[in-house]
Protein backbone atom coordinates (compact mmCIF):
# COMPACT_ATOMS: atom_id res chain seq x y z
CA UNK A 1 0.00 0.00 0.00
CA UNK A 2 2.90 2.29 0.32
CA UNK A 3 3.69 2.43 -2.96
CA UNK A 4 0.35 3.22 -4.51
CA UNK A 5 0.42 7.39 -3.84
CA UNK A 6 3.92 7.72 -5.30
CA UNK A 7 2.68 5.92 -8.25
CA UNK A 8 -0.13 7.95 -8.82
CA UNK A 9 1.81 10.66 -8.48
CA UNK A 10 4.15 9.79 -11.54
CA UNK A 11 1.10 8.75 -13.86
CA UNK A 12 -0.64 12.23 -12.95
CA UNK A 13 2.69 14.19 -13.90
CA UNK A 14 3.27 12.23 -17.13
CA UNK A 15 -0.11 12.35 -18.11
CA UNK A 16 0.27 16.80 -17.32
CA UNK A 17 2.99 16.40 -20.04
CA UNK A 18 1.73 14.94 -22.45
CA UNK A 19 -1.47 17.11 -22.66
CA UNK A 20 0.51 19.98 -22.86
CA UNK A 21 2.77 18.47 -25.67
CA UNK A 22 -0.53 18.12 -27.47
CA UNK A 23 -2.03 21.55 -26.34
CA UNK A 24 0.90 23.40 -27.32
CA UNK A 25 0.83 23.10 -31.05
CA UNK A 26 -2.85 24.07 -31.23
CA UNK A 27 -2.29 27.03 -29.17
CA UNK A 28 1.09 28.03 -31.67
CA UNK A 29 -1.30 27.72 -34.49
CA UNK A 30 -4.40 29.89 -33.16
CA UNK A 31 -1.43 32.66 -32.90
CA UNK A 32 -0.02 32.40 -36.63
CA UNK A 33 -3.75 32.25 -37.47
CA UNK A 34 -4.26 35.80 -36.29
CA UNK A 35 -3.80 38.49 -37.99
CA UNK A 36 -0.89 41.66 -36.94
CA UNK A 37 -2.59 44.64 -35.10
CA UNK A 38 -1.34 47.45 -37.41
CA UNK A 39 -2.97 46.14 -40.63
CA UNK A 40 -6.34 47.06 -40.59
CA UNK A 41 -9.02 45.11 -43.46
CA UNK A 42 -12.34 45.93 -44.50
CA UNK A 43 -14.66 44.02 -46.07
CA UNK A 44 -16.76 44.78 -49.40
CA UNK A 45 -19.61 42.77 -51.19
CA UNK A 46 -18.23 42.42 -54.57
CA UNK A 47 -21.10 42.05 -56.64
CA UNK A 48 -22.47 45.64 -54.81
CA UNK A 49 -19.46 47.03 -55.67
CA UNK A 50 -19.42 46.15 -59.40
CA UNK A 51 -22.63 46.99 -60.03
CA UNK A 52 -22.16 50.47 -58.11
CA UNK A 53 -18.62 51.17 -60.29
CA UNK A 54 -20.52 49.97 -63.74
CA UNK A 55 -23.33 52.42 -62.99
CA UNK A 56 -21.13 55.52 -62.34
CA UNK A 57 -19.39 56.00 -65.42
CA UNK A 58 -22.45 56.00 -67.13
CA UNK A 59 -24.40 58.73 -65.68
CA UNK A 60 -21.54 61.45 -66.84
CA UNK A 61 -19.99 59.39 -69.85
CA UNK A 62 -22.66 57.73 -70.94
CA UNK A 63 -23.82 60.27 -73.61
CA UNK A 64 -20.30 60.45 -74.87
CA UNK A 65 -19.56 56.94 -75.07
CA UNK A 66 -22.58 56.80 -76.53
CA UNK A 67 -21.61 58.92 -79.35
CA UNK A 68 -18.42 57.36 -80.10
CA UNK A 69 -19.89 54.22 -80.48
CA UNK A 70 -21.88 54.69 -82.97
CA UNK A 71 -20.83 53.94 -86.01
CA UNK A 72 -20.35 56.47 -88.77
CA UNK A 73 -22.96 56.26 -91.71
CA UNK A 74 -22.10 53.16 -94.35
CA UNK A 75 -21.26 53.94 -97.19
CA UNK A 76 -22.38 51.80 -100.35
CA UNK A 77 -19.94 48.87 -100.95
CA UNK A 78 -20.45 46.46 -103.43
CA UNK A 79 -22.21 43.33 -102.77
CA UNK A 80 -19.68 40.91 -101.15
CA UNK A 81 -19.96 37.06 -100.10
CA UNK A 82 -22.18 35.89 -97.43
CA UNK A 83 -19.35 34.42 -95.71
CA UNK A 84 -17.17 37.82 -96.01
CA UNK A 85 -20.39 39.89 -94.79
CA UNK A 86 -20.40 37.70 -91.41
CA UNK A 87 -16.83 37.70 -91.10
CA UNK A 88 -17.13 41.71 -91.65
CA UNK A 89 -20.07 42.15 -88.86
CA UNK A 90 -18.64 39.94 -86.60
CA UNK A 91 -15.09 42.37 -87.05
CA UNK A 92 -17.30 45.56 -86.68
CA UNK A 93 -18.85 43.90 -83.74
CA UNK A 94 -17.94 46.70 -80.47
CA UNK A 95 -15.90 44.94 -77.70
CA UNK A 96 -17.09 45.23 -74.46
CA UNK A 97 -15.08 47.30 -72.17
CA UNK A 98 -12.12 45.75 -69.79
CA UNK A 99 -12.84 47.53 -65.83
CA UNK A 100 -9.79 47.74 -64.26
CA UNK A 101 -10.98 48.47 -60.86
CA UNK A 102 -12.55 45.16 -60.69
CA UNK A 103 -9.66 43.43 -62.81
CA UNK A 104 -7.37 44.68 -59.32
CA UNK A 105 -9.68 43.71 -57.27
CA UNK A 106 -9.94 39.94 -58.71
CA UNK A 107 -5.86 40.43 -58.71
CA UNK A 108 -5.92 41.30 -55.12
CA UNK A 109 -8.45 38.59 -54.44
CA UNK A 110 -6.33 35.93 -56.02
CA UNK A 111 -2.89 37.22 -54.31
CA UNK A 112 -4.92 37.02 -51.19
CA UNK A 113 -6.09 33.27 -52.05
CA UNK A 114 -2.48 32.61 -52.98
CA UNK A 115 -1.02 34.07 -49.88
CA UNK A 116 -3.98 32.21 -47.96
CA UNK A 117 -2.91 29.06 -49.26
CA UNK A 118 0.87 29.84 -48.50
CA UNK A 119 0.09 30.32 -45.32
CA UNK A 120 -2.37 26.99 -45.28
CA UNK A 121 0.57 25.44 -46.51
CA UNK A 122 3.21 26.56 -43.94
CA UNK A 123 0.68 26.09 -41.32
CA UNK A 124 -0.17 22.42 -42.14
CA UNK A 125 3.79 22.38 -42.58
CA UNK A 126 4.11 23.33 -39.47
CA UNK A 127 1.33 21.71 -37.96
CA UNK A 128 2.66 18.33 -39.08
CA UNK A 129 6.21 19.27 -37.84
CA UNK A 130 5.18 19.74 -34.75
CA UNK A 131 2.69 16.85 -34.69
CA UNK A 132 5.38 14.42 -35.66
CA UNK A 133 7.82 16.13 -32.94
CA UNK A 134 5.24 15.94 -30.84
CA UNK A 135 4.57 11.87 -31.67
CA UNK A 136 8.58 11.62 -31.22
CA UNK A 137 8.16 13.72 -27.81
CA UNK A 138 5.61 11.60 -27.08
CA UNK A 139 7.39 8.44 -27.97
CA UNK A 140 10.29 9.39 -25.88
CA UNK A 141 8.39 10.07 -23.13
CA UNK A 142 6.31 6.76 -23.32
CA UNK A 143 9.70 4.57 -23.72
CA UNK A 144 10.85 6.71 -20.71
CA UNK A 145 7.52 6.33 -18.67
CA UNK A 146 8.00 2.41 -19.34
CA UNK A 147 11.29 2.39 -18.63
CA UNK A 148 10.28 4.76 -15.36
CA UNK A 149 7.61 1.96 -14.60
CA UNK A 150 10.02 -0.90 -15.24
CA UNK A 151 12.61 0.66 -12.41
CA UNK A 152 9.71 1.73 -10.14
CA UNK A 153 8.48 -2.26 -10.70
CA UNK A 154 11.71 -3.72 -10.15
CA UNK A 155 12.72 -1.72 -6.76
CA UNK A 156 8.99 -2.15 -5.47
CA UNK A 157 9.81 -6.05 -5.85
CA UNK A 158 13.02 -5.36 -4.20
CA UNK A 159 11.35 -3.49 -1.42
CA UNK A 160 9.00 -6.04 -1.50
CA UNK A 161 11.46 -9.04 -1.29
CA UNK A 162 13.39 -7.00 0.84
CA UNK A 163 10.22 -6.17 3.08
CA UNK A 164 9.17 -9.90 3.16
CA UNK A 165 12.47 -11.55 4.11
CA UNK A 166 12.05 -8.39 7.06
CA UNK A 167 8.82 -10.19 8.23
CA UNK A 168 9.96 -13.26 7.93
CA UNK A 169 13.14 -12.43 10.56
CA UNK A 170 10.65 -10.98 12.34
CA UNK A 171 8.10 -13.89 12.66
CA UNK A 172 11.27 -16.56 13.21
CA UNK A 173 12.53 -14.21 16.20
CA UNK A 174 8.61 -14.23 17.50
CA UNK A 175 8.43 -17.59 16.75
CA UNK A 176 11.98 -18.45 18.60
CA UNK A 177 10.98 -15.87 22.15
CA UNK A 178 7.85 -17.63 21.70
CA UNK A 179 9.53 -21.10 21.62
CA UNK A 180 12.01 -19.63 24.36
CA UNK A 181 9.19 -18.16 26.43
CA UNK A 182 7.62 -21.54 26.41
CA UNK A 183 10.16 -23.50 27.62
CA UNK A 184 11.29 -21.13 30.03
CA UNK A 185 7.49 -20.84 31.13
CA UNK A 186 7.20 -24.81 30.87
CA UNK A 187 10.95 -24.86 33.03
CA UNK A 188 8.99 -22.46 35.68
CA UNK A 189 6.14 -24.81 36.02
CA UNK A 190 8.19 -27.73 36.09
CA UNK A 191 10.35 -26.37 38.82
CA UNK A 192 7.01 -24.83 40.56
CA UNK A 193 5.71 -28.79 40.63
CA UNK A 194 8.28 -30.01 41.65
CA UNK A 195 8.53 -27.20 44.37
CA UNK A 196 5.14 -27.68 45.29
CA UNK A 197 5.10 -31.07 45.49
CA UNK A 198 8.28 -30.85 47.70
CA UNK A 199 6.04 -28.62 49.97
CA UNK A 200 2.89 -31.24 49.81
CA UNK A 201 5.08 -34.09 50.59
CA UNK A 202 7.23 -31.99 53.61
CA UNK A 203 3.17 -30.76 54.52
CA UNK A 204 1.98 -33.85 54.50
CA UNK A 205 5.03 -35.66 56.63
CA UNK A 206 5.04 -32.90 59.20
CA UNK A 207 0.73 -33.96 59.00
CA UNK A 208 1.80 -37.09 59.85
CA UNK A 209 4.28 -36.66 62.33
CA UNK A 210 2.06 -34.24 63.86
CA UNK A 211 -0.54 -36.48 63.88
CA UNK A 212 1.50 -39.56 64.84
CA UNK A 213 3.12 -37.18 67.96
CA UNK A 214 -0.94 -36.07 68.40
CA UNK A 215 -1.82 -39.60 68.63
CA UNK A 216 1.06 -40.88 70.65
CA UNK A 217 0.40 -37.93 72.99
CA UNK A 218 -3.72 -39.17 72.76
CA UNK A 219 -2.85 -42.78 73.22
CA UNK A 220 -0.68 -41.46 76.25
CA UNK A 221 -3.33 -39.10 77.79
CA UNK A 222 -5.84 -41.87 76.93
CA UNK A 223 -3.82 -44.53 78.82
CA UNK A 224 -2.83 -42.18 81.35
CA UNK A 225 -6.87 -41.30 81.52
CA UNK A 226 -7.73 -45.20 81.37
CA UNK A 227 -5.23 -46.06 84.28
CA UNK A 228 -6.88 -43.08 86.17
CA UNK A 229 -10.49 -44.72 85.45
CA UNK A 230 -9.46 -48.16 85.94
CA UNK A 231 -8.40 -46.95 89.41
CA UNK A 232 -11.77 -45.15 90.11
CA UNK A 233 -13.58 -47.75 88.62
CA UNK A 234 -12.19 -50.54 90.42
CA UNK A 235 -15.09 -50.63 92.97
CA UNK A 236 -17.46 -49.23 90.64
CA UNK A 237 -19.58 -52.75 90.06
CA UNK A 238 -19.32 -53.30 93.90
CA UNK A 239 -21.05 -49.64 94.36
CA UNK A 240 -23.94 -49.77 91.22
CA UNK A 241 -24.80 -53.56 92.81
CA UNK A 242 -25.23 -51.56 96.08
CA UNK A 243 -26.78 -49.21 95.00
CA UNK A 244 -29.53 -51.45 93.04
CA UNK A 245 -29.78 -54.00 95.85
CA UNK A 246 -30.81 -51.16 97.84
CA UNK A 247 -33.64 -50.31 95.73
CA UNK A 248 -35.00 -53.92 94.50
CA UNK A 249 -37.89 -55.18 95.98
CA UNK A 250 -37.85 -58.90 95.59
CA UNK A 251 -41.54 -60.25 94.95
CA UNK A 252 -42.46 -62.85 97.39
CA UNK A 253 -43.12 -65.44 94.54
CA UNK A 254 -39.35 -65.38 93.66
CA UNK A 255 -37.58 -68.27 94.23
CA UNK A 256 -34.04 -69.46 94.70
CA UNK A 257 -32.59 -70.14 91.50
CA UNK A 258 -34.43 -67.70 89.15
CA UNK A 259 -32.63 -64.68 87.18
CA UNK A 260 -32.86 -62.17 85.31
CA UNK A 261 -30.71 -60.04 82.52
CA UNK A 262 -31.22 -56.39 82.20
CA UNK A 263 -29.14 -53.64 80.15
CA UNK A 264 -28.57 -50.49 81.60
CA UNK A 265 -27.90 -47.50 79.57
CA UNK A 266 -26.61 -44.10 81.33
CA UNK A 267 -25.48 -40.65 80.27
CA UNK A 268 -21.70 -39.61 81.17
CA UNK A 269 -23.82 -37.76 83.85
CA UNK A 270 -24.38 -41.46 85.44
CA UNK A 271 -28.18 -40.97 85.10
CA UNK A 272 -30.20 -43.98 83.57
CA UNK A 273 -31.67 -43.46 80.12
CA UNK A 274 -32.50 -46.90 79.45
CA UNK A 275 -33.41 -50.14 81.18
CA UNK A 276 -34.06 -53.32 78.60
CA UNK A 277 -35.21 -56.71 80.09
CA UNK A 278 -32.95 -58.99 77.49
CA UNK A 279 -33.56 -62.63 79.57
CA UNK A 280 -36.79 -63.06 81.30
CA UNK A 281 -36.42 -64.91 84.95
CA UNK A 282 -39.85 -66.90 83.76
CA UNK A 283 -41.60 -64.89 86.52
CA UNK A 284 -43.14 -61.61 85.19
CA UNK A 285 -42.67 -60.37 88.71
CA UNK A 286 -39.70 -60.68 89.50
CA UNK A 287 -38.65 -59.20 85.99
CA UNK A 288 -41.07 -56.17 86.93
CA UNK A 289 -39.50 -55.78 90.23
CA UNK A 290 -35.48 -55.72 88.53
CA UNK A 291 -36.69 -52.65 86.10
CA UNK A 292 -38.17 -50.61 88.62
CA UNK A 293 -34.99 -51.49 90.70
CA UNK A 294 -32.94 -49.80 87.95
CA UNK A 295 -35.22 -47.25 87.78
CA UNK A 296 -35.83 -46.20 90.96
CA UNK A 297 -31.64 -45.59 91.50
CA UNK A 298 -31.63 -43.14 89.11
CA UNK A 299 -28.08 -41.95 88.55
CA UNK A 300 -24.69 -43.14 89.48
CA UNK A 301 -22.68 -40.35 90.66
CA UNK A 302 -19.20 -41.74 90.36
CA UNK A 303 -19.80 -42.68 87.00
CA UNK A 304 -20.30 -39.15 85.87
CA UNK A 305 -16.71 -39.22 87.52
CA UNK A 306 -15.20 -41.57 85.99
CA UNK A 307 -16.56 -40.35 82.48
CA UNK A 308 -14.73 -37.00 82.77
CA UNK A 309 -11.38 -38.43 83.48
CA UNK A 310 -11.70 -40.57 80.53
CA UNK A 311 -14.51 -40.87 78.03
CA UNK A 312 -12.93 -43.80 75.97
CA UNK A 313 -13.39 -46.06 79.18
CA UNK A 314 -17.03 -44.63 79.92
CA UNK A 315 -17.80 -45.21 76.26
CA UNK A 316 -16.18 -48.81 76.00
CA UNK A 317 -17.39 -50.00 79.81
CA UNK A 318 -19.91 -47.99 81.66
CA UNK A 319 -22.39 -46.46 78.69
CA UNK A 320 -23.87 -49.73 78.57
CA UNK A 321 -23.88 -52.61 80.75
CA UNK A 322 -25.75 -55.75 81.71
CA UNK A 323 -26.65 -56.56 85.20
CA UNK A 324 -27.87 -60.18 86.94
CA UNK A 325 -30.77 -60.08 88.92
CA UNK A 326 -31.19 -63.15 91.01
CA UNK A 327 -33.28 -63.48 94.31
CA UNK A 328 -30.50 -64.35 96.83
CA UNK A 329 -27.89 -61.88 95.39
CA UNK A 330 -27.23 -59.20 92.47
CA UNK A 331 -24.07 -59.73 90.58
CA UNK A 332 -23.00 -58.93 87.51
Amino acid sequence: MSYILPTLLALTMHLCIVLAFFVSPFSELKQSREMPRHIQAQMFDLKTLTSATEKKPLKAEDKKLDKEKKPAPKKEEPEQEPEKKAEKKEQEKPKPEVDEAQLAREKQKKERAEQRKLEKEKLEKDLAEKKLKAEKQREIESKRKLAAQEKAKEEALKKEELRKEKEKQKKERELAAKKKAAKEKKEREKALAKKKQQEKKRREEEKRRIKALQKQIAEEEQFAADQIAKEMASGVDVYIKRILNSNFRIPSTARNGIKALVRIKLLRTGRIVGVELIESSGNAAFDRAAEQAVWRSESFPKVADIANASPQYFNRELRSFVITFKPEELRW
